[in-house]
């Protein structure tokens, strides 16, 4: 082998590592029994079936996927679950930090530099919802508003940009300039794969015992995974399968 060859070689391998480093293992897809499933955060996680947990896991992927609460039955135990909001996780130097986000439809397949900073829009700006003039328009932010870009396409020139901390979608970057007083300021963290997610709320019963929680669960590939944070952060990373 070449040393040039070893030298390329080195270099994609630290590419692929600094992509993947800070990318977050988010709990388990509710497939597993024990505190696998998504009733993990529950008082009464430990009590459920084999039955139970398949119930469950059906109706909450079914309720992150339509937006609609379900309800389900298992052999000992019933629930609920209510979805909320729609949030994305991993563009923060804490990949678990979730950023709430305006809409479920945004394509975040692309790679995406983070943490830019600070930007002003110089004229009436078209927001979309994927990074490309082939996207349909979600929105359009007058000139002159201030815009927070935590993300860059790695490929072109899209930017993901939030307002108020809540994401809004994709703006082209020639639309923008940094803002004032902030155009000396170190900017842009590694790239990172956006991952979006969804808060909900839950019920279950079993016999007399009752319980009610929230959480937030995100989605990679097809498969729902319960979000890592303080509360959860014993969860080990499992493999998804799309």
């Amino acid at each position: 082998m070449t040393s040039q060859i070893r030298l390329t070689m080195l270099v994609l391998a630290g590419a692929l590592l600094a992509s993947c480093e800070s990318i977050p293992y988010l709990g388990a897809d509710g497939s597993s029994g024990g505190s696998g499933g998504f009733a993990y955060g529950s008082d009464l996680d430990g009590s459920l079936n084999r039955k139970d947990r398949e119930a469950l896991a059906s109706a909450f992927v079914d309720a992150m996927e339509t937006g609609a609460s379900r309800r389900w039955r298992g052999s000992h135990a019933v629930g609920e679950v209510w979805p909320g909001g729609f949030s994305i996780a991993n563009l923060k130097s804490d990949p678990a930090t979730r950023i709430p986000v305006s809409r479920g439809d945004l394509d975040l397949q692309s790679s995406l530099e983070t943490e830019l900073g600070l930007y002003v829009l110089t004229r009436n700006s078209n927001v979309r919802i994927g990074p490309g003039t082939n996207h349909a328009i979600a929105e359009v932010l007058a000139s002159g508003a201030g815009v927070d870009v935590v993300g860059k396409t790695a490929d072109d020139d899209w930017m993901l940009v939030a307002v108020d901390g809540v994401v809004r979608g994709y703006v082209f970057k020639n639309l923008m300039i940094k803002a004032p007083g902030s155009e000396l300021e170190l900017a842009g963290g590694p790239r990172r794969q956006a991952t979006l997610c969804r808060e909900f709320r839950q019920t279950l019963r079993r016999y007399s015992e009752n319980d009610e929680w929230t959480g937030a669960a995100c989605r990679s590939g097809s498969a729902w995974r319960l979000a890592m944070d303080e509360a959860n952060e014993e969860f080990a990373p499992l493999v998804l399968t799309d």
